[in-house]
C-alpha cells in the first residue's frame, strides 16, 4: 500500500490478469494520475457455482482456488510498482467468488470503477457479460475499456452524448470531476428520450448553464442521427479526436437492444475509446 495522502477520489481498476496491466490498467492509472484519486488494484478469482455440480471436483476446485487466491495476494508489489510509475497512491486488493458481485460491492465505496471488454473474444453477448452486468450492477460510473483500447491520453477531450434521460444524466454526474479537467468538451445533443411515464412539460434544464456553473465549459453540438446513432457517435467523437465518451447505458431494455440493436450495444462492440457509461 502507497503511503495514505489526500485523495478525495476513489478509483478502483478491475485488473482480469496479475500479472500485467492491460488495457484496463493503463487507462485507470492514467485517470488516477488525471484525478489524483486514491487506486485500488482488484482482482478476482473466480468460483463458478457450476463447479460444485460434481462432488468429485468440489475439493479440487476449492484447493485449485484457494491457491489461486494465495498466489494473487502476494502481487501487491506488481501493482506497487504501477502505483509509483503513475505517481499515484493506492492499493491492491483480491476477491474471491463471482466477479460481477465483487465488482458492484466495491463500487459502493469507489467513485468510478473501470474494466476492460475484450473485443474480439467477448465473454458473453452484448448486455448478458460480465461488464454489462457490472453497469447494471454498480452505484458508481463504470468506465468500460475495450482491450484493444491504445489510450496515450484520457479525459483531455471529452465527447458527451445527451438526450436528457435518466442514464445519460448519471453519467455525465459521475464524470464531472473528469470535465472539470479537461481542455475540450463537446456535448452532442441528440432527440430526448421518450419520457416512460408520458407526462407533459416535465422541468426542464439548460445543460450547457449547468455545467457551466461547475466551471465547465461545453461546447452544445446538435446531433441528428436518428438511425445507427452509435456509429455516428463514435464518428463524432473520432472527428473532436476525443480520448473519452460519457454516455447513458442501456437507456432501452438490454432484451430492446439485444434483439434489435441499439447505441450501447454497438458501441460496447465497435468503440475503440474508453466508455464513461451509466445506468
Amino acid at each position: 500500500m502507497s503511503n495514505a495522502a489526500n485523495c478525495p477520489f476513489d478509483l478502483l481498476v478491475h485488473l482480469r490478469r496479475t500479472d500485467a496491466l492491460g488495457a484496463a490498467g493503463a487507462v485507470g492509472l492514467a485517470l488516477a494520475r488525471r484525478l489524483d484519486a486514491w487506486t485500488t488494484g482488484l482482482h478476482v478469482v473466480p468460483m463458478a457455482p457450476v463447479a460444485f455440480a460434481s462432488p468429485e471436483a468440489v475439493a479440487l476446485y476449492v484447493n485449485e482456488a484457494d491457491a489461486a487466491y494465495r498466489d494473487a495476494l502476494q502481487r501487491t508489489p506488481f501493482w506497487q510498482a504501477a502505483l509509483d510509475a503513475h505517481g499515484v497512491h493506492g492499493e491492491w486488493q483480491v476477491g474471491q467468488g463471482d466477479v460481477v458481485e465483487s465488482l458492484c460491492h466495491a463500487s459502493r465505496w469507489n467513485d468510478l470503477v473501470v474494466v476492460e471488454r475484450p473485443q474480439l473474444n467477448p465473454d458473453a453477448p452484448i448486455g448478458w457479460g460480465t461488464v454489462s452486468r457490472t453497469v447494471f450492477g454498480a452505484t458508481a460510473s463504470v468506465v468500460v475499456v475495450p482491450d484493444s483500447a491504445m489510450a496515450t491520453t484520457v479525459g483531455q477531450r471529452i465527447a458527451v452524448a445527451w438526450n436528457r434521460s435518466r442514464e445519460a444524466a448519471l453519467a455525465i454526474r459521475g464524470a464531472l470531476p473528469l470535465l472539470a479537467r479537461a481542455e475540450s468538451v463537446q456535448v452532442f445533443e441528440g432527440e430526448p428520450s421518450e419520457n416512460p411515464l408520458g407526462l407533459r412539460n416535465l422541468p426542464n434544464v439548460d445543460l450547457r448553464a449547468w455545467l457551466a456553473r461547475r466551471g465547465i465549459d461545453a461546447t452544445m453540438v446538435p446531433f441528428g442521427a436518428r438511425s445507427a446513432i452509435g456509429a455516428a457517435l463514435l464518428d463524432a467523437a473520432h472527428k473532436m479526436d476525443a480520448d473519452l465518451i460519457v454516455m447513458g447505458a442501456w437507456g432501452h431494455s438490454r432484451i430492446t437492444e439485444l434483439v434489435l440493436g441499439g447505441t450501447t450495444r454497438h458501441l460496447f462492440q465497435h468503440s475503440d475509446l474508453p466508455l464513461l457509461v451509466a445506468h
